[in-house]
């Protein structure tokens, strides 16, 4: 785009040299060849604007001038033998007369026209041949490009060094704080925080396996652990965060204590993602702290969760602080809240070891162990909110015996959490899967293991038979909930639910070529070494099978 050249540039004087009589007539015939053959815009690669860029008067010159201008830029050889040999200086001087008027710094015109000696003489014409082989290089295209590419890459590189040592900074920043947070960490946890002590109590069942990232199984009566699968591994604990919401709740606050929401409440519950779960409050509504925890444990309220929080500690960053020191308390090394909902962030996270001592803790509280233990709740009118009628959400409690409170927590994808509480003959037990995508299986074969009882339920049955189970349709109706389902194993094996048995090596071949279930029914009773050799037996239904584990021979008995 044409820019206006500056003010300057219109004051400046051009200086004309004046040519002797016979150059005149050789300048002149070179002239109206020029004339004849060359036009202004014959070039248009070279715009208009560029030219008067440069200083030239285009009234000063004829078009035979424009066309010896653009005909001879970039010439390098010319432009050598100007500045080595003053000969060839003159003999140049018909081509390019054009630079006789081209604009000098007024130093050095005062210089030409105060100029009476050959020295003078020769000062000007070796500064003014100079400068002239400058403004014909700024002319020259490739140059041009040549010399703006150099000086983008010396920029660009100066840049990338700087940005390249910025980021090695930054890393080592970063890199040196998380080992300070690590081992500030480390420092808090007790060497013998992650030395357990696993004591089953069923020892003619296998552990079972779990479809989980981590697994645990408390007996809450005595503290001891039955069952652990990677227990201090961190993972976002989601929904089951609300656990310990509750129970600071329980524990600092008035069941009847009315709570507003405010505009400060409605403001962080505007910010929660829009796939949240809702309890469903709206400012200007009253709600008793017994309702919010209703909405809270029932329907896993995340709007709930923020009103509670922000009404008991004032804001939420106070009530999590709350959280964070009741956790270290509880010895919940592994744990660390920044909010009371549970929506995903990557400073908060449990494991399963924690969560089971959070299980534990809240159902030693009678109101959070009650209410969520309980299938529905009333909710009466009042408070500018109308009358609310919950069922629990918890689908655990819809078909399992025993089961008397605990909370889940999903994202939507295959991470399912739960913490469960089952109390059967005075037993209790707390449960703990992180991150299936099969909870029903996970948390029955734990259970059944615990309390080594293996009577066959299924929520299939139930849902189909007895009761619709709430959000079902979410699983399919446990369609795939047959008594065959099996589990890998660790070994290659196989692992029934049905009976809580399992096989492999051998066995599992024999019993796979020579008919499965439908000829040998479920295993019955784990794998049996007889004494001093290598025979290995098991028993199933309609039969046991007998191997040779040194040969790979099988035979039925």
């Amino acid at each position: 785009m044409y820019k206006k050249p500056p003010d300057e540039d219109r004051t400046r004087e051009y200086t004309e040299i004046t040519y002797p009589a016979q150059r005149r007539k050789r300048l002149a015939a070179s002239h109206k060849q020029s004339s004849d053959t060359f036009f202004a815009d014959e070039h248009p690669e070279i715009p208009r604007a560029r030219r008067a860029s440069l200083h030239l008067d285009e009234q000063a010159f004829t078009p035979s001038h424009k066309s010896e201008f653009i005909q001879d830029v970039g010439d390098e050889d010319i432009i050598s033998e100007q500045i080595t040999r003053t000969d060839k200086v003159k003999a140049t001087a018909n081509r390019r007369s054009f630079t006789s008027t081209v604009y000098s710094p007024p130093s050095i015109s005062r210089q030409l026209h105060r100029a009476k000696s050959p020295t003078a003489s020769r000062h000007y014409h070796s500064s003014n041949t100079l400068l002239t082989r400058l403004r014909q290089l700024s002319q020259n295209r490739i140059f041009m490009i040549c010399c703006i590419t150099g000086l983008i890459i010396v920029i660009s590189t100066q840049i990338f060094i700087n940005i390249n040592h910025n980021q090695t900074d930054t890393i080592l920043s970063l890199w040196r704080n998380t080992q300070t947070q690590q081992s500030t960490t480390s420092d808090k946890i007790p060497a013998s925080a992650h030395k357990l002590v696993i004591i089953p109590q069923d020892t003619d069942h296998p552990a079972p396996p779990v479809l989980a990232t981590s697994a645990y199984l408390l007996d809450a009566g005595t503290g001891t652990t039955l069952y652990a699968y990677n227990p201090f591994m961190r993972l976002p604990m989601l929904s089951t965060t609300k656990l310990m919401t509750a129970s600071l709740a329980v524990e600092s606050g008035n069941l009847d204590q009315k709570i507003t929401i405010t505009n400060a409440m409605s403001n962080d519950i505007s910010q929660l993602s829009a796939d949240s779960a809702l309890f469903g409050v709206k400012k200007g509504q009253t709600y008793t702290l017994r309702d919010l925890l209703y909405g809270l444990l029932f329907v896993s309220g995340n709007d709930a969760a923020i009103a509670i929080a922000d009404g008991l500690g004032g804001n939420l960053q106070n009530f999590v602080a709350q959280m964070n020191q009741k956790a270290l308390q509880l010895r919940m090394y592994d744990t660390h809240f920044v909010n009371p909902h549970g929506l995903l962030d990557p400073g908060q996270y449990s494991c399963a070891h924690d969560l089971a001592i959070l299980g534990q803790y809240s159902m030693s509280l009678p109101l959070i162990h009650k209410i969520s233990g309980q299938n529905s709740y009333h909710i009466p009118a009042g408070g500018n909110h109308p009358e609310r009628f919950l069922i629990n959400e918890n689908q655990f409690m819809w078909w399992y015996p025993g089961v008397d409170g605990g909370k889940t927590g999903y994202d939507g994808q295959n991470d399912f959490i739960q913490v469960m509480s089952v109390t059967r003959n005075n037993h209790h037990l707390i449960g703990v899967v992180m991150h299936t995508n099969n909870w029903w299986t996970d948390m029955r074969d734990l259970m059944n293991w615990g309390f080594d009882s293996f009577t066959w339920i299924s929520p299939r049955d139930v849902d189909l038979n007895q009761h619709p189970i709430p959000y079902d349709y979410l699983w399919n109706y446990f369609a795939h909930d047959t008594q065959n389902v099996t589990i890998p194993t660790s070994d290659n094996g196989r692992y029934y639910v049905y009976t809580g048995f399992s096989i492999s090596g051998p066995i599992m071949k024999y019993f796979d070529k020579n008919g499965g279930l439908s000829k040998f029914g479920f295993p019955m009773k784990l794998p049996i070494a007889a004494s001093g050799t290598s025979i290995t037996s098991q028993q199933f239904e309609h039969a046991t099978i007998q191997c040779n584990v040194t040969t790979g021979l099988c035979q039925t008995i």
